[in-house]
């Protein structure tokens, strides 16, 4: 199962990504400082690469009873082990013996946020050992 990201939020980041490299490759034509133009590529080149990252993995990917939250570095836990899990007005948190998972749900499609819910009461709790 995958859990995507809102389309919205992908898009604002390609256009902010495009707008970008427009603005330091226009200055580059018209000779303006280097301190104006590297700064506005670099961050449209970033912009453009955390989209094409988080166009292609999205948020959250659940395969064999294992979350794994995509990002620079990511995080998996196994659902299995999870000990309590914490709904909160924006976010929740997974938590198992050994590590701890955050979820925003503000970074989260509507329709997967149906399902990850769906999921989440589905899963039978194990008791914290002391």
């Amino acid at each position: 199962m995958t859990i995507y990201y809102p389309q919205k939020r992908l898009k604002y980041k390609l256009l902010y990504g495009i707008v970008s490299v427009i603005i330091g490759t226009i200055a580059f034509i018209i000779d303006s400082a280097a301190i104006f133009i590297y700064p506005w590529l670099i961050l449209g080149f970033l912009e453009i690469g955390t989209w094409y990252y988080e166009n292609k993995y999205h948020y959250l990917q659940i395969n064999n009873n294992i979350l794994t939250k995509n990002s620079l570095f990511p995080k998996s836990i196994d659902l299995t082990k999870l000990s309590a899990i914490r709904k909160y007005k924006n976010s929740f948190i997974l938590e198992s013996e050994d590590q701890n998972i955050k979820i925003h749900k503000g970074l989260i499609a509507s329709h997967s946020l149906n399902q990850l819910n769906k999921l989440l009461n589905e899963i039978p709790l194990k008791p914290q050992q002391i």
